[in-house]
């Protein structure tokens, strides 16, 4: 799996968003498959974008060899900045769950100090804990040579109703029991994001 991360210009959400179907094919059409893809709503928009290649060096290839891709790039440079960040990841979890009105999309990343297998061991344990409060986790992917762990869930309300919703889940004794994981997490960051893979169809 490949994790795909880049800036959008400040105010040049919607003109990104007209390019950003295109975008999607390309890769499609150099045996790229996208399985889900995010842009964070506040502040700078960030882009998270997970695909897979069974060949990714071969697709990379093909990809940068195609004329198609200059003309989009060209298209696409007044909007983005030029921050792309392209790492392979391993795949903690990838659901496979409907795109539905009303939820909103937490994007979270966390960087990992100490053993990533015991970080892992306790987030295993969060996720059911979680979706036992209506977050549905959306994928989770591990980027250990970089020590990043970038997650996502929704929730049935808005962003504005997501402090009381944390404060609930965090307040059940099963989370609490498992509070050891912030003995992992450096640094972290959330945002509030929109599912793009709608965007693209």
């Amino acid at each position: 799996m490949q994790l795909h991360r880049f800036t959008v210009r400040p105010r040049h959400l919607d003109a990104f968003l007209e390019l950003w179907p295109e975008a999607v094919e390309l890769r499609r059409r150099h045996g790229f498959q996208t399985h889900q893809a995010y842009v964070e709503t506040q502040a700078e928009p960030k882009v998270t974008w997970l695909y897979h290649h069974d060949d990714p060096a071969d697709g990379e290839w093909s990809l940068r060899n195609d004329p198609d891709l200059l003309d989009l790039e060209e298209r696409l440079r007044p909007h983005v900045f030029r921050n792309l960040v392209v790492r392979p990841v391993d795949v903690e979890l990838l659901a496979d769950v409907p795109e539905e009105l009303g939820r909103t999309v937490c994007l979270r990343r966390y960087s990992i100090v100490g053993e990533w297998d015991q970080f892992l061991d306790i987030w295993r344990r969060i996720v059911p804990v979680r979706e036992a409060h209506g977050f549905r986790c959306l994928f989770a992917v591990a980027d250990r040579g970089k020590d990043l762990f970038t997650w996502a869930f929704d929730f049935d309300g808005t962003w504005d109703e997501f402090p009381e919703l944390q404060r609930l889940y965090y307040r059940d004794p099963a989370r609490v029991e498992l509070g050891g994981v912030f003995d992992f997490m450096a640094d972290y960051a959330l945002a509030p994001a929109q599912s793009l893979v709608i965007a693209s169809r």
